[in-house]
């Protein structure tokens, strides 16, 4: 701010900050707790979660995993518990606000792509 400034636009500009403040605290602690929840998976739900970001069916991960689709089914029931998500796509969506890139959430196996 420049001078001469009025009281009210100071006042203005410290009322912004502490609102920008709260919303960044805010954020910050909904990623925190999202990442809880995606540490709370275990190595097989995340390796299926890996699967399920890159668009696989349940019958083709069955097959990668070689599991049956039922095995998958029972992962996804628990990794949509576990994040919270009502559906395939939530958990999809909540898993890639945390990873910039869906490799991230686990490495799939040598040649699956």
């Amino acid at each position: 701010m420049q001078k001469p400034f009025r009281d009210q636009d100071l006042l203005d500009a410290i009322q912004h900050a502490i609102q920008a403040s709260r919303d960044l605290r805010r954020k910050r602690a909904s990623a925190a707790a999202l990442q809880a929840r995606l540490e709370g998976l275990t190595p097989r739900e995340r390796e299926v979660l890996g699967f399920v970001t890159t668009g696989r069916l349940n019958k083709q991960i069955a097959r990668d995993m070689q599991i049956t689709e039922a095995t998958v089914k029972a992962h996804m029931t628990a990794i949509m518990r576990k994040l919270g998500a009502a559906n395939r796509t939530q958990a999809v969506l909540l898993a890639g606000r945390l990873a910039r890139d869906p490799s991230e959430i686990t490495a799939l196996p040598e040649g699956v792509e």
